[in-house]
C-alpha cells in the first residue's frame, strides 16, 4: 500500500470521534467570564470558572464555556463533556494542570477546543480511565516545572529520554519531562484528534505506569517545536507488561495496539534530543508492542523522524509497523554534542527510520511505504528482520538501508548494507 492510500485511513479515523462524543448529556451548564459561581450555571446565570461548573455538573452533563480567559486549573472525576466555544483559553500558571481527567469515573469524557497553556505538568492528562476524546485543543507552553529549582513532582521523576545513555548501561533514564503536553496515562480506547500541541516540553505521550495504554487512537494532531523531548511518544514504563515467562500481560501493562496516524511532527527534541515519533520501554519488563506508525509526516527533529529503542532483554517492542510516512531531514542533534544522529545507537549521521534493540531480535517490525528523503541514512536498524531495498522511497539520501545483526552470542556485528 502506498502513502496516498494511508492518508484515506487517516481521513476516516476522525469520523470516529463523532461516535465517541455524541452521547446525549442530560444536560447543559454554561460558563462564561461575565458569569458569578453564586449562579446556577444556566444560560441566564453562567458560572465564572469552569471548575464551578464541573462541581455542579452530574455524569454525563455538558459544560460549555464561551471564549475568553479562565485562570484556573481544572480538575474532572466524572464523565462530563468539556466543551469549548471560540477557543477559551485556560492559563493554568501554578496549578499542576491545565484539565485532569483521573479515575475510571471519567471514562467516556471529552474535552474539545480550548486553548490549554502554563500548567506546572501536562496542559492535558487523562489518567487511568477510558474512552475519551480529546479533540481540536491547542496545547503550548506547559511543562513549565521543568524549570523550576529543585525539580518537584512530575518534573523530578525517572522517565524516559532518548539521548542521555548511562555510563553503566544504556538504561536512557533522566529527570522527567513533566508530563508533557498531552499525557494518556494508563488510559485506553481513547482518540487524540485535531489538536495543535506546541512548545511543551514534548508533545503527547502515551505511557503505562498504572495499567496499560492501548487501542488508542493518535490521529491528525500537529505536533510542533515541543524541543526538550520527542514529538509523540509511546514509552512503556512499567516493569511488569511482561510475565516471568517474557509473554504479555496486557491487563497490567504495556503500550500496545495504538494507531498514530496522519500526525505531523516537526522540529521536536533540538534542544535536548527527542524522535519525531519514539516507541521505548524504560525497564526490563516492558513492552510497546503491536503499535502501528502510519501516514505520519516527521522532519526537523533531534533524532529520527521514527525511533525504536530496546536497551533491555525482557522487553517486548516487537509487531510494531512504520508504513506509508513521509519521513524529512531528522536526526539533526543526536546527543553527540549537538551533532547529528543518535547516541544510544551510536549513529553519528542524520537518519530518517531508526529501529535499534540492543540484545534482542525484534520479531514482526514491518518497515514499508515510507518516503524519506534528506537524510545521509534512510533506515538505520539493529537486530531487526531484514527489510526489503524497494519497499521504501528514498530521495537525496546516501544510503537508503544500513541493516546491523548481531546475535548475542557473537562478538562482533555483521553488516547487511543495501540502497
Amino acid at each position: 500500500m502506498r502513502a496516498a492510500s494511508w492518508a484515506v485511513l487517516a481521513a476516516a479515523t476522525v469520523c470516529l470521534v463523532g461516535a465517541a462524543a455524541a452521547d446525549a448529556a442530560a444536560r447543559t451548564l454554561y460558563v462564561s467570564p461575565a458569569g458569578r459561581d453564586s449562579g446556577s450555571c444556566t444560560g441566564q446565570q453562567p458560572c465564572k470558572t469552569i471548575t464551578r461548573a464541573v462541581q455542579l455538573a452530574a455524569p454525563r452533563d455538558t459544560v460549555t464555556v464561551d471564549a475568553g480567559l479562565y485562570t484556573e486549573g481544572v480538575a474532572i472525576a466524572k464523565r462530563v463533556a468539556l466543551v469549548g466555544i471560540g477557543f477559551p483559553v485556560i492559563d493554568a500558571r501554578g496549578a499542576p494542570n491545565g484539565i485532569r481527567l483521573e479515575g475510571p469515573a471519567t471514562t467516556g469524557s471529552s474535552v474539545r477546543g480550548f486553548v490549554v497553556e502554563h500548567a506546572t505538568y501536562e496542559g492535558i492528562l487523562a489518567l487511568h480511565t477510558e474512552r475519551v476524546t480529546i479533540v481540536g485543543n491547542v496545547v503550548s507552553n506547559n511543562d513549565l516545572g521543568v524549570f523550576a529549582t529543585p525539580l518537584t513532582g512530575e518534573c523530578a521523576q525517572a522517565g524516559y529520554m532518548p539521548g542521555a545513555r548511562s555510563r553503566a548501561v544504556a538504561a536512557d533514564l533522566r529527570a522527567g519531562g513533566c508530563g508533557e503536553g498531552l499525557h494518556l496515562l494508563s488510559t485506553s480506547h481513547s482518540q487524540v484528534v485535531g489538536n495543535l500541541v506546541s512548545a511543551n516540553t514534548g508533545g503527547i505521550y502515551l505511557t503505562d505506569e498504572l495499567g496499560p495504554a492501548a487501542h488508542n487512537v493518535i490521529s491528525n494532531n500537529r505536533v510542533l517545536g515541543n524541543e526538550l523531548d520527542c514529538g509523540i511518544t509511546l514509552a512503556s514504563h512499567s516493569r511488569h507488561a511482561l510475565g516471568s515467562n517474557g509473554k504479555p500481560r496486557p491487563n497490567a501493562g504495556g503500550v500496545y495496539a495504538n494507531l498514530v496516524t496522519g500526525n505531523v511532527a516537526n522540529g521536536n527534541g533540538v534542544r535536548k534530543p527527542g524522535s519525531g515519533i519514539l516507541l521505548a520501554a524504560a525497564y526490563p519488563g516492558g513492552g510497546a508492542y503491536d503499535n502501528r506508525i502510519l501516514a505520519n509526516k516527521a522532519s526537523g527533529n533531534g533524532h529520527a523522524g521514527v525511533s525504536l529503542h530496546s536497551h533491555w532483554a525482557g522487553q517486548d517492542l516487537n509487531g510494531n509497523v512504520i508504513a506509508g510516512n513521509v519521513i524529512g531531514h531528522n536526526a539533526i542533534n543526536g546527543g553527540h554534542n549537538g551533532r547529528p544522529g543518535d547516541v544510544d545507537a551510536h549513529v553519528t549521521h542524520t537518519t530518517g527510520i531508526l529501529v535499534w534493540s540492543a540484545i534482542r531480535r525484534l520479531r514482526g517490525t514491518r518497515i514499508y511505504d515510507n518516503a524519506i528523503s534528506d537524510d545521509y541514512w534512510g533506515i538505520w536498524t539493529r537486530n531487526v528482520p531484514p527489510i526489503q531495498p524497494r519497499s521504501n522511497a528514498y530521495r537525496r539520501v546516501h544510503r537508503g538501508i544500513h541493516q546491523l545483526r548481531r546475535s548475542p552470542n557473537q562478538a562482533a556485528a555483521r553488516e547487511l548494507e543495501s540502497g
